[in-house]
């Protein structure tokens, strides 16, 4: 077994499960939506990864450090493109939907106007 690799690979799994405390107990901005239970499962499925090269690494004896390296930082940017991908989403359909209830109550005003007027008439 190679230790480094275990070791690295552990490390991995230890950021990943501080990031899931973060995101329960922590008081980011942006984990404190609607959309929390979203980021929480991005980070479930980023903490199976780095779980899953931990075991390769502690099943395969000839496991190279730089292979667990590359595996963690691919996983880890797949987990923040994610997440990004998921702020900037919401970010975005919140502002159409307040865009669209303006919209929407400025035509009922409108249309409250025109009901007023035809009934003055």
């Amino acid at each position: 077994m190679n230790i480094s690799a275990v070791i690295t690979a552990g490390v991995f799994v230890l950021v990943s499960v501080c990031a899931l405390i973060l995101l329960f107990v922590g008081k980011i901005p942006f984990a404190n939506g609607a959309y929390r239970t979203f980021y929480r499962a991005c980070c479930g499925i980023y903490i199976s990864g780095t779980v899953l090269v931990l075991v390769f690494t502690l099943l395969l004896k000839a496991l190279p450090v730089m292979f667990v390296v590359i595996s963690n930082v691919t996983i880890l940017a797949v987990f923040v493109f994610t997440v990004l991908l998921i702020y900037f989403t919401t970010k975005k359909l919140l502002v159409i939907s307040e865009k669209a209830e303006k919209a929407e109550n400025k035509n009922g005003e409108d249309e409250i106007k025109e009901s007023k007027e035809s009934k003055e008439e």
